[in-house]
């Protein structure tokens, strides 16, 4: 699998594993308040982008600049593209925000996502205030 097509599946397949097909019960942000709600209410945005197929919005909105750079680097300037294939590859997941920590303009949000069969995983997403909303900055690993 080349470079390019790797990066796009990692973005929505291993860290983002989200609800392609299906939709969450609950919206997790309602858990939290002020920046950690914002930062929760990204990860929801993600998912429902993700869910309609709004490569568009993943890219435009939801992904910080150094991110974003990366995926267009590796896709010859296009994100949209890349963001397509790999929503293709994604199951119907639930995703839950459990945890949100936040240092200053970074911060990371814990997530749960329902695999169906297989047990649920813990997944961290790094994201970075841009102005005045938080963007997905770096995937984290899967536990």
């Amino acid at each position: 699998m080349a470079a390019t097509t790797r990066l796009a599946a990692l973005l929505c397949a291993s860290a983002l594993t989200l609800s392609a097909c299906g939709s969450t019960a609950k919206d997790s942000a309602s858990d939290f308040k002020g920046d950690q709600k914002a930062v929760a209410q990204t990860v929801e945005d993600l998912q429902s982008a993700s869910k309609k197929g709004d490569e568009a919005k993943i890219c435009t909105d939801l992904l910080a600049p150094a991110l974003l750079t990366k995926i267009k680097a590796a896709q010859k300037g296009h994100c949209e593209p890349a963001m397509k294939t790999a929503l293709k590859d994604v199951d119907s997941y639930e995703l839950t925000v459990k945890k949100v920590a936040i240092s200053g303009t970074n911060a990371t949000a814990t997530v749960t996502d329902d695999v169906g069969k297989s047990d649920d995983r813990t997944t961290t997403l790094t994201l970075v205030k841009v102005g005045n909303a938080w963007k997905i900055s770096e995937l984290g690993s899967a536990s």
